[in-house]
């Protein structure tokens, strides 16, 4: 029994540095990505292959190409279901997506008062999608990778442009054309499948909605399922250097109807030149 008390504190140390190492571990791997997005090729002007509504609307928010340009970041406020019917949980989270290629890193936390919950990867970097989810940051409870995931989240970076117009006139990958309804379909092409997001604009021309068909997802077993996907963007506004949709979110249509997951805010924006 003497014994007892020493060796608890000797394996409460030991979880406490494996913790305390595996966070900076984790955090280092979302520091090597945005490093990488960084770097990224600056964009070329691709007005010329560009439909004029989907032109006139990179424009109007401020995009450029050239002057070293490669990536822009912007902080958020966020909600997000963990799982389908579950309760919102508070984020933040820092984003980071190149314009000149395709990728982003989202980079996200869940605070716990003064600590840390969980901590979020969720990032398509070189042509590879990853989800990974860790308690304090540290223990891993969710990773996700290979093919669906790597589409699903070419689809989240197609679904995303509106908050990244320098990308819509950048990124040489993208591929557009317009709907006979009006809308403007944009398309990825990737090593694992085609992506495909098709946005809707208001009268001033404003992207309003966003729709696609079949991503990537897991049910309640985790088993590999598509269902069609949904967005709304609002609240635009000057944020930094361009003006944006400030406000936007997702869900999907499960066989027995829609569900928002995801909503959040942009609170700051910044261009990144090399």
């Amino acid at each position: 029994m003497q014994t007892a008390a020493p060796i608890a504190i000797l394996v409460m140390l030991a979880i406490l540095v494996f913790c305390v190492l595996s966070a900076r571990l984790f955090r280092a791997k979302a520091l090597r990505m945005a490093k990488r997005l960084r770097q990224s090729p600056s964009g070329q002007d691709r007005a010329a292959a560009l439909p004029a509504l989907v032109l006139d609307y990179a424009r109007r928010a401020g995009a450029e190409v050239g002057a070293g340009l490669c990536a822009v970041e912007f902080r958020q406020s966020a909600e997000m279901r963990l799982k389908r019917g579950g309760l919102m949980k508070t984020l933040t989270a820092r984003q980071t997506v190149a314009v000149g290629s395709s990728g982003f890193l989202w980079w996200a936390r869940q605070g716990w008062g003064p600590f840390t919950r969980f901590r979020v990867i969720d990032a398509f970097v070189g042509g590879e999608g990853l989800l990974e989810v860790r308690l304090l940051g540290a223990i891993p409870v969710v990773k996700s990778r290979g093919v669906e995931t790597s589409l699903a989240e070419a689809y989240r970076y197609l679904a995303e442009l509106p908050m990244a117009p320098d990308a819509i006139l950048g990124n040489p990958d993208l591929h557009w054309r317009m709907t006979e309804d009006g809308g403007a379909e944009v398309r990825l092409e990737t090593r694992v499948g085609t992506a495909r997001v098709l946005f809707r604009f208001d009268a001033q021309g404003d992207i309003v909605a966003m729709e696609a068909r079949e991503r990537p997802d897991r049910d309640a077993e985790g088993r590999p399922v598509r269902y069609d996907w949904r967005g709304r963007y609002g609240e635009y506004a000057q944020v930094g250097e361009r003006r944006l949709p400030s406000y936007a979110e997702v869900g999907y249509v499960y066989p027995d109807g829609y569900e928002i997951y995801f909503r959040g805010r942009i609170r700051d924006y910044k261009t990144v030149r090399q």
